[in-house]
C-alpha cells in the first residue's frame, strides 16, 4: 500500500541508525539523511559547532552550514512527544515487523487523542497532554 502523504525532504535521526547502508537506503528513496554519525566514525566526517558529527558524502554541500539547525529539530520533536512516549510506552514498540509497529503506534495515537478529547470535554485543558490523567477516574 503506497502512502498518499507528501514525501519527506529530510530524515533526521540520532546516531543509533548511523551506518553507510542506512544512509544509502535513505538516499535511494530520494531523501536527505541528517543522521548523526558516531564520534568514532572514520571517513569524511563533518562536525557542527555543538560537536555533532555527520557523514559528509550523504549530505549535499548546500546544507553543510545548516546541519546544526536542522539537527535541532529532532530534539524539539522529541521534547514535544516525550509525554506520549512515557505515558503510552511507545518505547516498548514490538519489533516483529513494520505491520505490528504501525498497529502499535496507531493504537497509542488513538489513546493519546482520546485522552485529549476527554480532557477537553470535562473542561480540564491542562490535562490534554497528560497520558495518565484519566487512569483512575471516579464517576
Amino acid at each position: 500500500m503506497e502512502s498518499t502523504t507528501v514525501k519527506p525532504f529530510f530524515v533526521i535521526a540520532d546516531a543509533g541508525p548511523d551506518s553507510h547502508s542506512s544512509n544509502e537506503t535513505v538516499v535511494e528513496k530520494g531523501v536527505i539523511p541528517i543522521i548523526a554519525a558516531r564520534t568514532n566514525s572514520a571517513g569524511n566526517i563533518l562536525k557542527t559547532e555543538k560537536g555533532t558529527h555527520f557523514r559528509a558524502q550523504y549530505i549535499p554541500r548546500i546544507y553543510h552550514k545548516l546541519l546544526g539547525k536542522l539537527y535541532n529539530i529532532r530534539t524539539t520533536v522529541e521534547r514535544k512527544n516525550s509525554n506520549d512516549v512515557v505515558g503510552y510506552k511507545r518505547s516498548k514498540t514490538p519489533t516483529r515487523g513494520k505491520v505490528w509497529a504501525k498497529v502499535y503506534v496507531s493504537i497509542s495515537n488513538i489513546a493519546s487523542l482520546l485522552t485529549a478529547l476527554t480532557a477537553f470535554k470535562v473542561g480540564r485543558h491542562n490535562l490534554i497532554r497528560a497520558p495518565g490523567a484519566f487512569r483512575r477516574l471516579n464517576i
